[in-house]
């Protein structure tokens, strides 16, 4: 999220390097993230993904299911982006929009799940209906899940887009697990 690169991307590259150093961590998925660029803060980012430690997506097999991760960073959650410094960040609807067709038609996946760090924000009438990660799972089709944050929003029910996608998030700090049933046909 957002908060990941408050003490910049080498601090951030320092961080996550002590972290898989010390024993396996799983895969970090920043789709939208781009380390590519000359500035010496992103040597250890750089380092991280050539080793994979970093990833655009990942495929986990369940049960002879097929699901494809993949993970964003929001425009809201951009704009809040303290410290990032050479790191860019490409629009997450076209990002989405690539990944979808990665997973889909390379990777074969039954089951495209977008981690996003977008956001939700209240209708007028009190309720969660708009937000990065609604219009994403609207504008993106394809989307099976949206795993949502930055806003902290502790939803007790899914916010279905489409008449088929659960958009959900747990709130913040790790007070909620939360449990999403899908049922495949």
């Amino acid at each position: 999220g957002n908060h990941d690169f408050d003490l910049g991307p080498d601090g951030l590259g320092k961080s996550i390097g002590v972290a898989s150093k010390a024993g396996r961590v799983p895969a970090l998925l920043a789709a939208n993230t781009n380390f590519a660029g000359s500035d010496a803060t992103l040597s250890e980012l750089q380092h991280l993904v050539k080793d994979g430690v970093i990833r655009r997506h990942l495929v986990i097999e369940r049960g002879g299911i097929r699901f494809g991760l993949f993970g964003l960073l929001g425009k809201e959650a951009q704009f809040y982006t303290t410290g990032a410094g050479a790191v860019t960040f490409s629009d997450a609807i076209e990002t989405a929009k690539e990944m979808v067709k990665v997973v889909r038609e390379t990777e074969k996946v039954d089951v495209v799940i977008c981690l996003s760090h977008g956001g939700l924000e209240k209708g007028k009438d009190g309720r969660y209906r708009e937000g990065d990660d609604v219009r994403l799972a609207r504008a993106v089709p394809g989307i099976d899940v949206v795993i949502g944050g930055h806003s902290h929003t502790e939803l007790h029910e899914a916010i279905i887009v489409n008449d088929q996608i659960p958009v959900v998030q747990t709130g913040l700090e790790g007070r909620n697990l939360g449990e999403l049933v899908l049922t495949l046909e």
